[in-house]
């Protein structure tokens, strides 16, 4: 299959556009966690108020290795993102509600118009950590590896698409959709830096690996034996997909995901809270 179209059905699919324009509008709810952090949370963390509060502080107060207090917070972080953080203002994430995602992508491929809604996806509290260190490398910087494992997670919902690939091959549908996905391997790699009181991210790396996508898009094509040849094109290419393209869509996840950390470090409180985490004061 040619790359470009490679790239554009999977950039369809939901991943970031790297030489075209992409336009993602993502529903209240966990999403826009970063805000709500940024502007309130992390004070009932310094000030110790409220459960979760108290365990962060707990946590910080019993272990004085970085990588022994980053692995019972996620722990923690497990048990409690099955039934939300009412304290945090955090909903239940495990499984997370996602009522509307649209996506509308210019590529040079093609185009691309959609949305997935009332979506559930099952199984983000099995994460299994593989590995996390922390180290000094010198004049107040810091680096960060984070590997982490879903072993299974389930997406189901609704679909609409409708997409020009090239000048002449069409994509489209809409119905219900389900998707399995298999051994996804998250590999972190985050540089900080203490600038005054503030710590800053200055690189992040971010490498993702699938190894097996099973889904279906009911109505895909509006012709079950089209639609079926789609499905099965999708979940055989999927992980060979992900490795090809990952190089090109990482950048500008890794730029985003960067801004919003240090977004979020803007705060005093945030910016505390990760000091004493990581033993900077």
């Amino acid at each position: 299959m040619n790359r470009k179209l490679l790239l554009f059905l999977f950039v369809s699919l939901g991943y970031i556009n790297v030489d075209g324009t992409l336009e993602i509008k993502l529903p209240p709810g966990p999403f826009n966690l970063v805000t709500r952090i940024t502007n309130t949370t992390f004070g009932l963390v310094r000030g110790g108020l409220g459960l979760f509060g108290r365990t962060v502080d707990r946590i910080i107060n019993t272990f004085t290795r970085v990588e022994d207090r980053l692995r019972e917070l996620l722990e923690e972080f497990r048990k409690q993102i099955v039934r939300g953080i009412p304290e945090f203002n955090i909903p239940i994430l495990d499984p997370l509600h996602i009522d509307n995602v649209e996506f509308k992508i210019k590529h040079e491929s093609g185009n691309f118009a959609g949305n997935a809604s009332d979506v559930t996806i099952k199984h983000i509290s099995k994460f299994v950590l593989d590995d996390v260190r922390f180290s000094d490398i010198g004049a107040w910087r810091f680096k960060l590896d984070l590997n982490i494992t879903l072993p299974f997670i389930t997406a189901e919902g609704f679909y609409y698409v409708d997409a020009l690939i090239g000048d002449t091959v069409t994509l489209f549908g809409n119905g219900k959709f389900w998707a399995k996905i298999y051994q996804l391997e998250l590999k972190i790699t985050a540089l900080l830096k203490l600038e005054g009181i503030r710590p800053k991210v200055n690189a992040l790396g971010l490498n993702v690996k699938m190894k097996k996508l099973e889904n279906n898009f009911e109505g895909l094509m509006r012709n079950k034996e089209t639609g079926d040849l789609y499905n099965r094109v999708i979940s055989r290419l999927a992980p060979e997909a992900v490795d090809m393209l990952w190089p090109d869509l990482k950048k500008p996840i890794e730029k985003q995901i960067m801004n919003y950390i240090n977004s979020a470090l803007d705060n005093t409180s945030v910016a505390t809270f990760v000091r004493r985490l990581f033993n900077l004061i």
